[in-house]
């Protein structure tokens, strides 16, 4: 497996400021979309998803980090939608701008049609969130469904049913996000993954 820096995601964000800084109030939910905006990442399936997210949980906010082919198409889909207000596409990010995104978070979406492994979900679970991943590709290996995410179709009846069952409970989510930092700490850091690879060689 692929591994990720912890240190890249340790310390204290103010959740309120970073999501003042995208226009997110302190107490809207938000989703956070990372990666690029391509047909086998699946952002278009999330958009699509978002009016029926909005029906039950209208403050919902949708944050998508990342540019490509489809960021055009997949904004103008949002306002054709009328979901234009509740989201924010703020284009590539990287560094701490990029952790500030995933630490301010309340879950971060997957909805990828094809995923070959999935690093964005370990960044996740380093910064304590929960995971919303479709079951098609690497995720789905690691993912422990209701223990440190969701797993879900990559459809947007689906990708709503993963979003809306998490914000039912929060406190769920916390833990869920708690137990994917665990997984990390225990598995995928690159300490652990260069652990895993020399006792190949040792064997």
């Amino acid at each position: 497996y692929n591994g990720v820096n912890l240190l890249h995601f340790d310390g204290w964000v103010n959740p309120v400021w970073i999501k003042g800084r995208c226009g997110i109030g302190p107490t809207d939910p938000m989703v956070l979309f990372a990666g690029r905006m391509v047909y086998q990442k699946g952002p278009d399936l999330l958009v699509e998803a978002i009016p029926y997210i909005l029906k039950f949980y209208p403050r919902a906010k949708f944050v998508f980090a990342g540019d490509g082919e489809m960021r055009q198409s997949v904004e103008q889909r949002a306002h054709h939608l009328n979901v234009a207000h509740a989201t924010r596409f703020v284009g590539f990010k990287s560094g701490w701008e990029l952790s500030d995104l995933f630490k301010a978070c309340d879950v971060v979406c997957v909805p990828s049609r094809n995923e070959p492994f999935g690093i964005v979900v370990l960044e996740a679970w380093s910064a304590g969130k929960p995971v919303v991943v479709s079951l098609n590709g690497g995720p789905n290996e690691y993912v422990w469904h209701e223990v440190n995410g969701l797993k879900i179709y990559p459809n947007p009846g689906s990708i709503a049913w993963g979003l809306g069952t998490l914000f039912t409970n929060f406190e769920w989510a916390r833990w869920m996000g708690h137990n994917g930092r665990i997984a990390v700490e225990a598995a995928f850091t690159w300490d652990a993954i260069a652990d895993q690879v020399l006792s190949v060689y040792h064997k």
